[in-house]
């Protein structure tokens, strides 16, 4: 038995393939379960009769979400591709690869999540560009409080003083 707490042979085997029925599980529940039932919103892909994938996004015309609900669906859904992203990283800080197939997995289903219910959602398309805008005025104003822009404008005009100053000189010749 290890001591380091890792998982090898058929027992990194047996939880592998643990973890992915339960995220296989957990996507299947968020995507046809909790997501219609918290919020009113729902998506899969149809297959055409010429074989094309058609992938619909729905929303509920009448939704009596109850805000909590809502904070917290939309709270985990955010945050599970999240902190499987920094359990991707610290995989490869560790050079863990074994674990790698099984975060990518997750990293895949619970993005594929994420994304189908953002597809779905005109609310959190808004509520994603005020955020991007926001952050856009923020860092603006940041820059023009801590007169990075002015030292910019300083910087450039210094540049452009030093080379018309150099064309004005007289060349040298060197013998």
């Amino acid at each position: 038995s290890k001591v380091d707490g890792s998982v090898s042979g058929a027992n990194f085997i047996t939880v592998t393939v643990l973890c992915i029925l339960l995220m296989a599980a957990d996507f299947w529940t968020v995507k046809n379960v909790t997501g219609r039932l918290l919020v009113g919103l729902r998506w899969w892909c149809q297959v055409e009769p010429d074989g094309t994938n058609k992938w619909l996004f729905e929303s509920a015309e009448t939704t009596n979400v109850n805000k909590f609900d809502n904070f917290i669906f939309w709270s985990v859904l955010y945050g599970t591709p999240a902190l499987w992203s920094a359990l991707f990283l610290l995989g490869v800080i560790k050079f863990n690869l074994g674990w790698l197939i099984t975060v990518c997995l997750a990293i895949a289903l619970s993005g594929a999540n994420l994304y189908g219910f953002y597809k779905c959602s005109s609310s959190q398309k808004a509520k994603f560009q005020a955020l991007v805008d926001q952050g856009t005025s923020m860092g603006a104003v940041y820059l023009l409080k801590s007169g990075v822009l002015n030292l910019m404008g300083k910087g450039a005009m210094a540049q452009a003083q030093a080379n018309a100053n150099a064309a004005q000189a007289p060349a040298s010749s060197f013998v």
